[in-house]
């Protein structure tokens, strides 16, 4: 069963991105530490995401100009390619329709194989550039 609930340690959600993120920061340059992750999420709506318990990532969401930003979803690599991401972002889409937001906005590097999963699901790219596709989704 998977569970999405409300972060209590935003250092140690920052420092689980920046493990899983670490390869991607390497390709593309990005001179972020823990610390900026953290200064950078804090005020979003962080969420763990539980798996019988066992917390296997992290996912952040803002919510502007009647849009939901899909911020981050982070999995753990033990469970990635096993289903789980379409069903966080599944449960990204009650939590959109409960607040009456109709579009789901999200950035993804063009080498993430998140991409796939992304457009399998239904988001559509919008525009690219250099690193990103920039995606959205109607809900």
């Amino acid at each position: 069963m998977l569970e999405i609930v409300a972060t209590e340690d935003l250092k140690a959600a920052a420092q689980f991105t920046f493990n899983n993120m670490k390869p991607y920061y390497e390709i593309y340059a990005v001179d972020w530490d823990v610390e900026d992750i953290h200064q950078a999420t804090k005020d979003l709506k962080n969420f763990d995401i539980l798996c019988k318990g066992e917390h296997i990532g992290v996912v952040r969401l803002s919510f502007e100009e009647g849009r939901c930003q899909l911020r981050d979803i982070q999995i753990a690599a033990a469970y990635q390619n096993k289903g789980y991401g379409a069903h966080v972002i599944a449960k990204v889409v009650d939590i959109a329709r409960q607040q009456s937001i109709k579009f789901i906005d999200l950035k993804v590097f063009q080498r993430s194989p998140a991409f796939k999963l992304y457009s399998r699901i239904g988001f559509a790219v919008d525009r690219k550039d250099v690193r990103f596709y920039y995606m959205s989704l109607q809900v």
